[in-house]
Parts: structure tokens; sequence; C-alpha cells
């Protein structure tokens, strides 16, 4: 009733994206039977198992020995510097020297007398803008408050906020490969960390109860697999 998206059964939740499935459980068995009732079932469906999940919806997804995994999206962040024409051939011979950090020091402003674009007819702003939203959202949070202060100017960007797109892009030169490194404590539960109280009731319901928001009890740690009908 809340999300259309995902199906659940006792040990085993099927998160569906068009005709992408992820499916996980605590117990292999159950994922191995689910996928063979919708092969071999009535409805005949034609799946490809994609086996452990590496890569959804663009974002790549790398297991180390040390039980910590990264994700990245790298195939959007060469996007993003072919758009801006940072990638080695663009068109327009623009230099492609990285950059360490995602900003300046100088704080944007409306800028209303200022410069005006130069690159108009090279890229729109406005898509830029919108690509480096996707990827600071799920695996660069690096750069969320580089690329949200240039969001603010998306209705009549200036030549400085131009500027301050092409100095993110110039900085993802130098790490177009990397993303969150994630390293779950097994001896841990789902902990769920919030910036209200409720009112008050914070961590005084049920825990147990599934309209509670409070840190659950028990380690979540289940294999996973990719299917795509």
């Amino acid at each position: 009733e809340i999300d259309p998206c995902l199906h659940l059964k006792e040990g085993l939740a099927v998160l569906t994206y068009v005709d992408d499935c992820i499916l996980v459980s605590s117990d292999q068995k159950a994922i191995d039977e689910l996928v063979d009732s919708l092969k071999n079932g009535k409805e005949k469906f034609i799946l490809t198992d994609e086996g452990d999940i590496d890569k959804f919806l663009g974002i790549e997804i790398n297991h180390f020995e040390d039980g910590s995994f990264e994700i990245t999206q790298p195939h959007l962040t060469s996007r993003i510097l072919q758009l801006l024409g940072l990638d080695r051939n663009n068109e327009w011979k623009s230099s492609t020297k990285s950059r360490l950090l995602p900003s300046e020091q100088i704080i944007l402003h409306r800028d209303s007398e200022g410069e005006q674009r130069k690159y108009t007819d090279k890229w729109n702003y406005r898509t830029a803008v919108g690509m480096l939203t996707y990827l600071q959202g799920n695996t660069r949070p690096d750069i969320s408050v580089h690329v949200h202060q240039c969001a603010r100017f998306s209705i009549d960007p200036k030549r400085s906020h131009e500027r301050a797109i092409i100095r993110i892009g110039r900085y993802l030169l130098t790490s177009r490969e990397r993303g969150i490194i994630y390293k779950p404590d097994t001896s841990k539960g789902l902990e769920c960390y919030v910036d209200a109280d409720f009112a008050g009731s914070w961590q005084k319901a049920d825990a147990e109860s599934a309209d509670s928001v409070m840190s659950r009890k028990d380690v979540c740690h289940y294999p996973s697999s990719l299917c795509v009908f």
C-alpha cells in the first residue's frame, strides 16, 4: 500500500523497477524457488538471472574482501564530463585540467549584472545541474553542497555559475571511478537516525511495530540477486 514497487512475503523481498527486479532473502533457497516459479509457472516469464548485484540503474557495486563495498556511477560521471567538454576528445578543445577541490572560496550569488555565459550553445545549464544532482544524491555526497549552490541559479545562470559547474566537473576528473564506501558492522542491527523527535515520542513506541521508527535489533545480512524480465 505504501510502495507498489516493493513486494513482501515471509523471508523474501522483491523490489521492481520497470523490467528489473532485486530479490533479497535470508535464504538463497527462497530466491531460487521464486525465480523457478516465475520461469516455469503459468505466466512463463522470460528472465535473465544477473547473479549477485553489482550493477543496478547505472550504479556499480564493488565488494571488497573485508566485507565493505563501494557504490559508484562511472558512466554517469563520464557523461557529465562529456557534456561539459572535459573529456579528452571534446569538440571545442576545452582544457581538461583537473581540480583537487570542487569549488573555490567565492560564495555564489545571483550576479544579476554579471557576465553572460560563454558556452550557452555548447551545453544546457539545467541539464548539467540535473545530472550532477542525480550523481550527488546517489554516490557522490562530496559535491552535494556545491551542486545545490549551482542549482539555485538555474533560471538565469551567468558566467560565474557556469564556471562553478565546470569547476565541479574538473574535480570529478580526478575521481570519476570513486563513490561511497560502506563498511557494515554486522555486530549491530539496522539503525535509523532522524532529525525529528516526533513531538517527544521518539524511542517510546513499540520496537516491534511496523509503524515505529526505531533501531531494530536483528542483524541484517542477506544474500541478494538481480533479475531482468
